[in-house]
């Protein structure tokens, strides 16, 4: 089930490209994904409803600004100006500044190697975009939107240890994906969306090309890249308990490569490829030593993101 929610997130952020390409605005894409999945989630949440307190509302509004309106707003326009293995690789470095934080703040300790794999998960990234020689493979604007969709990550993570827990995990995300709703409802209002786009036709330019109406790939979006992502998650990590999970949720970044590769025919230097490798087992080092160091078994890197 974890390694499903991990290919069902690498796979959204593909059709979430795809569908950018047809002329749908990443932020109108960003507040679909939202509205669909938060119309789902909210009968998660309402039989729940009656345990909210007052005090349960901050933290649930900010996961919900932070990470599923300022962090999946950059992170579509990011896939909109870059390779979708480009800017997962960038965002998956989330645990690393998590990491860093619980040293500075929480001061928990890190053994020295996990700070080795830090230096070396960094160089593997810098490898990734500069791999294919001369100019970097993402442009500075790319760049932009994937560093803050990884700081939105990261303190979604640090927030997702906060959100009360009198409510179950899907009921949890049901109300965040609430607040964002309600908030999108202010930056991308329902009524603007390009529904004239959904009856168009769109295809997949890669090695396995295929044609699908744009619809069926917002469909896939919202079912499978929101509701299949949280649904197997939450059920997994409940089998296989938090470590685990952040171990297996840390192939997204090598299925999107694939994935991009495969349908969007985005292809990679092999120096690239290195890169995102070295990238990932750095970080997969470094978050398992986080798991142990700080026994945060309650969530981990892809915690209701």
């Amino acid at each position: 089930m974890v390694a499903a929610s991990a290919t069902f997130a690498a796979g959204n952020g593909v059709f979430a490209s795809l569908i950018i390409d047809t002329g749908v605005g990443p932020l109108a894409l960003a507040a679909t994904r939202i509205y669909g999945a938060g119309a789902i989630l909210i009968f998660f949440f309402l039989p729940h409803i009656r345990k909210l307190r007052r005090g349960h509302v901050l933290p649930l509004a900010l996961f919900g600004l932070i990470g599923l309106v300022l962090g999946q707003g950059a992170y579509f326009e990011a896939i909109s100006h870059a390779d979708v293995a480009l800017v997962l690789v960038i965002i998956f470095t989330a645990p690393l500044v998590v990491a860093v934080y619980e040293r500075v703040h929480l001061k928990e300790m890190l053994p020295r190697y996990a700070w080795c794999a830090i230096i070396v998960s960094v160089g593997g990234v810098t490898l990734a975009i500069f791999g294919q020689g001369g100019m970097p493979a993402i442009s500075l604007v790319g760049f932009l939107f994937a560093l803050v969709a990884m700081i939105a990550y990261a303190v979604s993570v640090i927030l997702a240890a906060r959100l009360p827990t009198v409510f179950p995990p899907l009921a949890r995300t049901g109300a965040c994906m609430v607040v964002a709703a309600v908030i999108w409802v202010f930056i991308v209002p329902p009524w603007t969306l390009p529904f004239d786009k959904l009856g168009e036709t769109t295809t997949f330019a890669g090695r396995f090309g295929f044609s699908l109406p744009v619809w069926v790939a917002v469909l896939f979006v919202i079912l499978v890249g929101s509701i299949g992502v949280y649904a197997t998650w939450v059920g997994g990590t409940a089998l296989v308990g938090a470590g685990a999970s952040s171990m297996v949720g840390m192939a997204e970044p090598v299925l999107g490569a694939v994935f991009a590769w495969g349908l969007l025919g985005q292809h990679l230097a092999a120096t690239q490829s290195i890169g995102i490798a070295i990238a990932v087992a750095g970080i997969i080092v470094v978050e398992r030593a986080r798991v142990r160091s700080t026994r945060a078994t309650e969530f981990d890197s892809l915690a209701e993101f």
